[in-house]
């Protein structure tokens, strides 16, 4: 069951081509929700069927693979989009926000920037068509510090053709380590 739910959402992530943003004052006081969009993403594309290149880059050395949608690893790509989620009414007020809107290109932009250098999330910019707001893309850095390690994540997805998770890892002793991995459709 939990490894159903898992996938659900998982597919949900797949691809926003019929997702349209809600009005962008209808939160209910709350900030953009990543794991409703998620869930949103996967009632509207469940079914279409998408092959991935994926790459993972290691510290400039890459490999890839090509796997369709049911092959893709979920449970290991959800949790770091799930985790940067700050639509919980406890965030209200650690964010900034900002909307503009570029009309040169048609877009809408929402962006949120953590007020507190020590929450997770740093930075989430959801990016939608102007015209008829369905969401082109979203783009996430989050920080998180431990006791041995220092970790930057910049995460990217593109509805249908792009997902993106780059993690740089800064530990107290050792390496820094560099690791990305993208899945870009090459068909759906």
């Amino acid at each position: 069951m939990k490894y159903g739910a898992l996938l659900l959402i998982a597919l949900a992530l797949l691809s926003s081509c019929r997702q349209r943003l809600p009005d962008f004052n209808d939160y209910k006081g709350n900030y953009f929700p990543i794991n409703q969009f998620i869930v949103d993403e996967w009632k509207n594309h469940a079914n279409d069927p998408i092959v991935f290149k994926k790459t993972v880059t290691l510290n400039g050395k890459a490999d890839s693979t090509f796997e369709n949608a049911l092959q893709v690893d979920w449970k290991s790509v959800l949790p770091y989009f799930i985790k940067t989620d700050i639509s919980d009414p406890k965030y209200l007020g650690h964010y900034k926000y900002y909307q503009y809107q570029d009309e040169n290109d048609g877009l809408f932009n929402m962006m949120y920037i953590a007020i507190d250098e020590d929450a997770y999330t740093q930075k989430l910019l959801v990016t939608a068509d102007s015209r008829t707001k369905r969401i082109k893309g979203i783009y996430i850095e989050t920080d998180e510090e431990g006791l041995m390690n220092k970790v930057h994540q910049k995460l990217m997805y593109i509805p249908a053709k792009v997902i993106q998770i780059q993690r740089y890892e800064t530990p107290l002793m050792g390496k820094k380590k560099s690791i990305r991995i993208q899945y870009h459709a090459v068909s759906q």
